[in-house]
């Protein structure tokens, strides 16, 4: 009888153990999550704020490729400029016919870059801008 009893002591312990290295498993696998999501959530926030510099510097260089326009109707040519918090930004302005200008604009942050193109029409000694978009490419 002592035998079955020792036998059925030793059982319950495996269940026990078993129940344990599972459970074990379990939270190991939530923990490893839970971390990788946070690791993914604070990636998508610095690329997300470095994309909006980016996009920020593009319109900034559209804006003085707009001033240069006003300033000298007959402006077409290049500059860029580099921004005191980092990253940097270009643009380019070319004539298409008569009055009417594209500019074209790039701001770089870091490992991002966005890209604008805008059609800007000279009118009376007056520059409007449309449409102002963002493109993938020029």
């Amino acid at each position: 009888m002592d035998q079955q009893v020792c036998a059925r002591k030793n059982k319950k312990g495996y269940v026990i153990l078993y129940a344990v290295i599972i459970l074990t498993a379990v939270v190991l696998a939530v923990v490893t999550y839970s971390a990788g999501l946070a690791m993914f959530s604070a990636r998508s926030s610095a690329d997300l704020r470095k994309s909006s510099q980016a996009e920020f510097l593009a319109d900034t260089c559209a804006e003085t490729a707009l001033q240069k326009i006003w300033d000298d109707n007959n402006y077409t040519g290049s500059g860029n400029q580099n921004s005191l918090f980092g990253g940097s930004c270009s643009y380019q302005v070319t004539n298409t016919g008569g009055s009417n200008r594209e500019i074209r604009s790039t701001g770089i942050y870091g490992n991002m870059t966005k890209k604008v193109k805008i059609s800007a029409v000279i009118s009376g000694g007056l520059v409007s801008a449309s449409p102002w978009r963002e493109v993938a490419d020029f």
